[in-house]
């Protein structure tokens, strides 16, 4: 029983920054999961090809908006008085809800064009289904950040175990009852239902349920920046999917370059969980939060590094077993892209958002994105996907050195300041030689 007891506590009594990680990891978990699942259940390449393409459409056209508008609750919501913290949630949900609607309209009404634009396919099976489930899922993405501005560890854990681990069951259990993919996209769109329902339960629960419209004009304000640079940042990936599809044409290409250009999953999500929970640690003390930001960075590299040199030893024999034969081939693309941890664990762009400077990212995404679609059709040309995969990883590096620069030439912010140049320094020579050794 004491044993037990001893881990409800390490369970219930996490941080929010911790529950944060958590919840990104099982997130990406499922992502992970459903692509295993999927690679084991007997589709052909090209049929996962298909849910691939379907993601990647999803994606381009939600991922910019969604995750600029994530990013700006946490510092919009600090600066806040009380009596106007209490109904900035539903007036977040109102903007989430009525994007979604705009988003839904577009891909239903205008699907014949929108298809060809964005894959260079005439059309996608299940493209309606997939529609239908964007259109009722994505209001509910703010519940994670209400949850961690209300310091609700727990919740932020339930949140992430039920919708994500119900998505997994979605997409497989069709197929292993013996249906298809068009099953597993009704499954998805009766679990958006679920993940709405969730949302207006919990907006009921909280009260504050008034427009209020110089909310949403400050939110709004604060924000727009920040999808901007979320859409370069995102198209700096989604680029990639783009010139693979377009330059090869072939659905199993299409999917064999996705499997592979794979981050670590640990290292998004936690770096990025992390980069949101100090954002309110560095508004209320801005020399105790690069403290915080230092020493919990620290504790990241000695946990992301070691795993990621890891991988790039296992790689090669872990994707036909994990997946299948077939996708043997992305391991040498996902060695590449796991070099991306290097970059992913600098987290200036915090200070700068703790700041209040969302445009300055704005215009270093856009440096980075024109250097990404250089690299992207020259490596492509020579190199092919392995060139395309290199692109990334420089693009995302020049991120980084430019946000850091901005903080020392602006601010006086030395790295060393919010940064262990030794212990990173250490660990990225470890793992380049890894790849090398590889």
């Amino acid at each position: 029983m004491s044993r037990l007891s001893t881990l409800y506590q390490q369970i219930f009594s996490l941080s929010t920054t911790r529950a944060l990680q958590l919840y990104q990891i099982l997130r990406q978990g499922a992502v992970i999961g459903t692509s295993i699942a999927l690679a084991k259940s007997g589709l052909s390449t090209a049929d996962i090809g298909v849910y691939e393409t379907l993601l990647y459409i999803g994606a381009v056209l939600s991922f910019f908006w969604v995750n600029g508008l994530l990013q700006a609750m946490t510092p919009v919501y600090s600066q806040l008085p009380a009596s106007d913290k209490q109904h900035f949630f539903f007036n977040v949900f109102l903007v989430f809800a009525a994007l979604s609607f705009g988003l839904g309209a577009l891909l239903l009404l205008g699907g014949s064009w929108v298809v060809p634009l964005l894959t260079g396919l005439k059309t996608v099976p299940y493209y309606q289904l997939f529609c239908w489930y964007l259109l009722l899922q994505l209001p509910s993405y703010p519940v994670e950040y209400i949850y961690l501005l209300r310091k609700k560890a727990r919740s932020i854990v339930a949140w992430g175990w039920h919708p994500f681990g119900l998505q997994i069951l979605a997409v497989v259990l069709p197929l292993l009852l013996g249906y298809g993919l068009q099953e597993s996209m009704q499954s998805l769109v009766a679990l958006g239902v679920l993940r709405l329902l969730w949302t207006l339960l919990l907006l009921l629960r909280l009260g504050g349920l008034v427009w209020r419209f110089d909310l949403i004009q400050r939110y709004l304000r604060f924000g727009w920046p920040l999808m901007l640079n979320v859409t370069v940042g995102n198209l700096v990936l989604l680029f990639d999917n783009w010139l693979a599809g377009w330059w090869y044409r072939d659905e199993a290409v299409f999917a064999v370059f996705r499997y592979g250009s794979r981050e670590l999953p640990l290292a998004q999500a936690l770096a990025t969980a992390l980069g949101v929970a100090i954002i309110p640690r560095l508004v209320e003390d801005w020399e105790a939060g690069m403290a915080d930001l230092k020493a919990m960075s620290r504790r990241l590299f000695h946990l992301l590094f070691p795993l990621t040199i890891l991988f790039l030893f296992i790689s090669k024999p872990l994707f036909p077993l994990v997946f299948n034969p077939d996708f043997a081939v992305s391991a040498p693309l996902f060695n590449i892209y796991l070099l991306i941890t290097a970059s992913r664990v600098l987290l200036p762009n915090s200070m700068v958002l703790a700041k209040g400077e969302p445009r300055i990212i704005l215009f270093i995404g856009l440096a980075e994105l024109a250097l990404k679609i250089l690299l992207g059709f020259v490596f492509i040309y020579f190199w092919g996907l392995v060139g395309l995969a290199w692109s990334a990883v420089l693009a995302f590096a020049l991120e980084k050195v430019l946000m850091g620069l901005y903080l020392y030439r602006k601010h006086d912010i030395l790295p060393e300041r919010w940064l262990d140049w030794k212990v990173y320094g250490v660990y990225v020579v470890l793992m380049v030689v890894a790849y090398w050794v590889v």
